[in-house]
């Protein structure tokens, strides 16, 4: 049960206090997002513009780290809580759960960069720390997959790709990227069923899906092989998740 930007149906979004809480929930791990300030800092901020989760206004890859600090992150509840660059979210993290980094770089939004600069910074993060081994980093943006693996073939990358896309292209893709991960949205591995999951499992691949909040489609998805199943709200949904572990343990 990976938490969708955290917590993020009970506390703000891609913030400290969202990660904490859904490492309190008992989450397997934290799905967040990573865009480049200004100067190059790596953030967790989902839009590329800052007015969607804070106080502040204008695109993030226009605005220095020290102005992205001031903004208040708690989407309009005033809770004074912060934009967290992407080293403050792995140390509160990385110590209790993994951490799935989908790096935002999408041709045709603002600060798109063909060089993907966001990688070199995301893994030079990752290496102040010593946490390549508790993170995947994912991206819709097939390049942005390619270039992290090409840079650091030891982290595991996921595919991620949207529900137009037919589950089973989107595992050729993951496959031929040499990816550990294909990451359609739900709406694809529910058409796909457990063919497709078995399909992906057999040409070396795990299959995550997002995003999910109803109990009766995560334990579905479970009882069909899927690895990873990311919510809005894992508090509501691990108990799912145990009941779904505790009936693949072999009975003496």
């Amino acid at each position: 049960m990976v938490a969708h930007r955290g917590a993020s149906a009970t506390h703000p979004e891609n913030t400290l206090d969202a990660f904490e809480a859904a490492v309190a929930a008992g989450a397997d791990g934290v799905e967040l997002d990573v865009r480049l300030t200004a100067d190059g800092v790596p953030v967790v901020l989902h839009d590329a513009d800052v007015a969607a989760t804070t106080d502040g206004r204008g695109p993030v890859h226009e605005l220095p780290i020290e102005l992205v600090r001031e903004l208040d992150a708690s989407g309009g509840r005033g809770l004074g809580l912060r934009i967290p660059t992407l080293r403050e979210a792995l140390e509160v993290l990385t110590p209790w759960v993994g951490v799935d980094i989908e790096v935002k770089n999408s041709p045709g939004e603002p600060g798109f960069d063909p060089d993907d600069r966001a990688v070199v910074e995301v893994l030079a993060a990752l290496d102040v720390l010593g946490v390549r081994d508790r993170v995947l980093i994912s991206s819709f943006n097939p390049m942005t997959v390619a270039r992290a693996r090409g840079l650091a073939p030891d982290v595991a990358t996921g595919l991620l790709t949207p529900e137009a896309l037919d589950p089973r292209s989107a595992a050729a893709a993951a496959r031929d990227g040499g990816h550990a991960f294909v990451l359609p949205a739900v709406e694809a591995v529910r058409d796909g069923g457990p063919a497709f999951v078995g399909e992906a499992h057999a040409a070396g691949l795990r299959v995550g899906v997002w995003t999910v909040d109803d109990p009766e489609e995560v334990e579905r998805l479970f009882s069909w092989g899927v690895d990873m199943v990311v919510a809005n709200d894992p508090g509501a949904l691990v108990g799912v998740r145990d009941a779904a572990r505790a009936s693949r343990i072999p009975r003496a």
